[in-house]
């Protein structure tokens, strides 16, 4: 359960061509960054009073963490789900259609990275209990070369992969 009344939007951000998406954007945040640091995750954060709805939080979160404000297609939203920092998140889908990514990193990010689909759908995902805050929680996990992917990133991006392979 949530411990905060505040919300949280993160963007899963599809980036492809004519034939569909092909890649899938994660960033790391920079080893500095008040959190998450160092840590793969959607872009994303909380809602501010401005945001008109949880789509508008994570297309500005979009453009604070990357510079990304145009060719931008809202696809829907998974179910919402709970972070670590016990903080209620909503994954929105967008499709990017741009011919040439290109990244403005904000000071919290050390990296962008367009990640290929199709393996990871083939990737070896293992499972893992996490302790936090005295909640065992089952979460998966891979093994990246940037480094690891897990938690509610995780559980977002392979729910959503399991769904491709159905």
């Amino acid at each position: 359960m949530p411990e905060s009344p505040r919300r949280a939007a993160v963007a899963v951000l599809l980036w492809g061509d004519d034939a569909g998406a092909r890649r899938i954007l994660l960033v790391q945040r920079g080893h500095s960054a008040p959190h998450h640091a160092g840590e793969l995750a959607f872009p994303g954060g909380m809602v501010e009073p401005t945001d008109r709805d949880l789509p508008a939080t994570a297309r500005r979160e979009l453009a604070e963490e990357l510079g990304i404000t145009e060719h931008l297609w809202e696809l829907g939203c998974f179910p919402d789900g709970v972070a670590k920092a016990r903080t209620r998140f909503t994954p929105v889908f967008f499709r990017w259609d741009t011919p040439e990514p290109n990244f403005e990193l904000g000071y919290e990010i050390h990296q962008a990275l367009l990640l290929p689909l199709r393996p990871l759908l083939s990737a070896p995902w293992e499972k893992e209990t996490l302790e936090h805050q005295g909640l065992a929680l089952d979460s998966h996990r891979l093994e990246l070369t940037q480094a690891p992917l897990w938690g509610a990133t995780a559980f977002v991006l392979k729910a959503w992969l399991d769904l491709l392979k159905v």
